[in-house]
């Protein structure tokens, strides 16, 4: 697993800092992605009392696609002081697609005064399937280097990268060198314009197959180094810097060999010894309480060596460190190099300590260096912060010294508000903080938000600190040690009190929109952020800042409709996110008429001229809910109400019984959601959502058999739409041509009438701008007035075209929300 390491002057080289004093207003970051696999924030922690001003410019490789060509990725993003910056690149940079490196400085606010900032960056992957199952983090580097060794890599289980930035103003030529474990070397060369990146994979390399490798980068220009490494098919991954020099000693805070009936965890160390002569190495393993367990290794010269803490026992046999989360001191009697791992997954059968393989995922970082009394850390989250995942933070102290200590933490939250809390640390032992909900009135107040973190031992005594940071249950997680800082710790004002979401009124709607919304809960904030699927809408704050107005977005056919079912609706109200309920948008069709709606069929008495009339089987908008149904725009979330009554006249009461009030009245009531829209019985279905996003007409039969004037008709049919058009509600003149003769030659109605009346609709959806459908060929009864049930099926097929063809998902300008 871990590679051979570089050459013994490489391991006595100069070291790279990352941030050990002030100074540290410039960040550079080697690895960064976004595209359809990857989303990419970029971290930015401010542990000073003022405000700054934060550049991100974005170092893309050539092959990235900028779209339009020529957009300038560089931002200004203002940092609150006490504060924490996310920059999502995904967001921020929508003209970007590929991979990108980034440079990362700050200012005080309105001023050119350089101002000290950490920066990390942290990946999620893939964006589809299982999202954020896996994810890299790391540091970023204040400056370039020369020369880089990246000590771990492999290539078979594991597909390595290795990322190079070229953020100098010169091109860079440079040569990489993969150490394999046999001693033998296989070299690539390469040129990185200024101002970007390049993505080297050896694993693809077939003098690498199968074997374990080592990397060094040396380039004529300074330059940014990092190895990120992928397994199981690219769902989990880790990611780490390099490093520029061995070292006799190295700190590592996190390690973890426990688990429980699910999950699992095991821990390596990875131990490159380049020297010409054997290493001596000490691994002093500190608990959360005990003695320090050591155990000795010899390191043979010129080799790679791997301690499996898991399987590690004492002098009787018996495991060291069975269920113990640790910390490890690697003391060394020469330079080597050594990084850390972990990875878990589901317990195996033989052995339940230890996951199966593949693992879910697994984080790798590089050794600390030395313990110092401040460490500063620019990412942390935890709860549901909107982006994807629940995540958990856990930020790892080990104490290695023979007095105890008292770490102070706090956490610096978006908005500039924060929490601090105080842990102490025993003699030799280590401590972990996790910011949880339930374990302290402060840390509730974290829940939902993103923070950055600086760590501080009050006396001054030195420590190391790394951050773990898991999400989903586990499913994915990195981990990286904090940077080291010389200068001062603001104190955060206190983080507001509990900001909370309770309710939601009303929590349905149609899918086109409009509906009027009310969030209800406490301490909203002066300026709180509602997102309805992700999108921003405008809010209106009550003056006691107990309720949120808005309104769903309206869909037309410029944006796309979208898909019916439910939606996310969250709030960012004091840099806390909130999950409110989701709201359901959900397709409702009003289908509006007489019984060519309610679904009639006529029959006649064998031998006679006797009709015999009931409701067919599967009126239309029975038919037309089962296809919407099948549709996965629409899907469970098509809502239908068959307004149909038999025998109804558009312009007078009565028809069809006493009670029904005509079709103008009727209609006005349906559309305005009152009682008494739908027949006395056989209504089907009674979806009755209201309002309606369509409304489809098809009525007039029965007043032109009474004689009554086209004319006249039509303008009922006009105060039918106009009603519904008042509601917003798409408007479909249905057009029936298709009555014909019954059985014993006798026309059903007047050609001639319903020829006219037909052209008067076509007229009034011209004048009124609303869509008009005809129902030709269909298939009809022995009454020549009422469909068969294969006609009311092909009606509802021409309904369900027709809808189809109105509320597409996709707008013309390409958007799909």
């Amino acid at each position: 697993m871990l590679s051979r390491i570089a050459l013994t002057l490489l391991l006595c080289g100069s070291a790279v800092t990352p941030a050990f004093a002030q100074g540290a207003s410039t960040w550079f970051l080697a690895e960064g992605a976004s595209n359809g696999t990857f989303d990419e924030d970029i971290l930015v922690g401010n542990p000073s009392a003022s405000t700054l001003s934060v550049t991100v410019r974005l170092l893309p490789a050539p092959d990235a696609l900028i779209t339009p060509p020529g957009t300038v990725l560089e931002k200004v993003f203002t940092l609150p002081a006490t504060g924490r910056l996310t920059v999502n690149i995904r967001r921020e940079f929508p003209a970007l697609n590929g991979a990108t490196s980034a440079q990362v400085s700050a200012v005080v606010k309105d001023t050119s005064t350089p101002a000290d900032i950490v920066v990390e960056r942290s990946m999620f992957f893939p964006l589809t399937g299982t999202p954020y199952a896996g994810g890299t983090g790391a540091s970023g580097v204040t400056a370039p280097a020369k020369r880089w060794i990246l000590a771990e890599g492999a290539a078979g289980v594991f597909e390595t990268f290795i990322l190079i930035a070229n953020p100098s103003a010169a091109r860079a030529a440079v040569t990489v060198r993969y150490l394999k474990g046999d001693g033998a070397s296989v070299a690539e060369s390469t040129t990185i314009e200024p101002g970007n990146r390049a993505t080297l994979w050896p694993s693809a390399n077939p003098a690498l197959a199968g074997q374990g490798f080592s990397t060094v980068v040396e380039s004529d220009q300074p330059v940014v180094a990092e190895r990120a490494m992928y397994f199981d098919n690219f769902r989990s991954g880790h990611d780490a810097l390099g490093v520029t020099s061995g070292r006799t000693t190295w700190y590592f805070a996190e390690g973890f060999t426990g688990g429980n009936a699910t999950i699992a965890f095991e821990t390596f160390l990875l131990i490159g010894n380049d020297n010409p002569q054997p290493a001596s190495v000490t691994a002093t393993f500190f608990r959360d309480s005990g003695a320090p367990l050591s155990r000795t290794y010899m390191v043979p010269a010129q080799s790679r060596f791997n301690i499996w803490t898991d399987q590690e026992r004492d002098a009787s046999g018996a495991l060291l460190l069975p269920g113990t989360a640790f910390s490890v001191r690697l003391n060394s009697s020469v330079p080597i190099v050594a990084e850390r791992s972990v990875y878990w997954g589901t317990p195996s059968a033989a052995d339940p300590t230890t996951p199966t393989f593949p693992w879910k995922e697994g984080h790798v970082v590089a050794g600390v260096e030395q313990p110092v009394a401040k460490w500063a850390f620019a990412e942390g989250r935890q709860g549901d912060d909107g982006s994807g995942g629940r995540y958990d933070s856990f930020f790892l102290v080990v104490n290695p010294s023979a007095v105890d200590i008292d770490v102070r933490a706090t956490f610096a939250t978006e908005d500039g508000t924060g929490v601090t809390t105080m842990v102490r640390v025993p003699a030799n032992t280590r401590a972990n903080i996790w910011p949880a909900a339930g374990l302290t009135p402060d840390f509730d107040l974290l829940q939902g938000r993103r923070f950055a973190a600086f760590l501080e031992s009050v006396g001054g005594q030195p420590f190391v600190a790394e951050r773990a940071m898991y999400w989903n249950e586990f499913n994915g997680g990195h981990a990286n040690a904090g940077t080291p800082w010389s200068g001062t710790f603001s104190t955060p004002a206190q983080a507001p009190v509990d900001v909370q979401v309770a309710s939601m009124t009303p929590t349905s709607g149609r899918l086109t929109g409009g509906t009027s919304v009310t969030i209800r809960g406490q301490n909203f904030g002066p300026a709180p952020e509602v997102r309805f699927g992700g999108q921003i809408v405008p809010v209106t704050v009550s003056p006691d800042r107990t309720e949120l107005s808005w309104t769903v977005p309206v869909r037309n056919v410029t944006t796309g409709y979208g898909s019916a079912g439910p939606t996310e609706v969250t709030v960012r109200s004091q840099s806390r996110f909130l999950r409110a309920p989701n709201f359901t948008r959900y397709f409702t069709v009003l289908t509006f008429g007489d019984s060519l709606t309610w679904g009639q069929v006529t029959s006649y008495i064998p031998g006679t001229s006797m009709k015999v009339s009931g409701q067919a089987s599967r009126p239309y908008p029975r038919q037309l809910k089962m296809l919407l149904s099948q549709n996965p725009q629409f899907g469970p979330y098509a809502l239908i109400t068959n307004a149909g009554w038999p025998g109804e006249f558009v312009t007078v009461a009565g028809g069809g019984g006493n009670t029904n009030p005509g079709g103008v009245a009727r209609s006005a009531r349906c559309t305005a959601g009152q009682p008494n829209c739908f027949a006395p019985t056989g209504a089907d279905p009674t979806d009755y959502f209201t309002p309606f996003d369509v409304a489809l007409f098809l009525e007039g039969i029965n007043d032109l058999n009474a004689n009554i004037a086209p004319g006249f008709v039509t303008a009922g049919m006009k105060s039918m739409v106009v009603d519904a058009k008042a509601t917003s509600a798409q408007v479909v003149l249905e057009l029936f041509q298709s009555y014909g003769k019954d059985i014993f030659g006798t026309e059903s109605t007047d050609p001639a009438k319903v020829t006219d009346y037909n052209r008067r609709l076509e007229g009034l959806a011209a004048e009124q701008q609303v869509f008009r459908e005809r129902y030709a060929g269909i298939s009809m009864g022995p009454d020549g007035l009422h469909p068969s049930q294969a006609g009311y099926d092909a009606m509802a097929t021409i309904a369900y075209d027709k809808l189809r063809d109105i509320f597409r998902r996709c707008g013309t300008t390409g958007a799909c929300p």
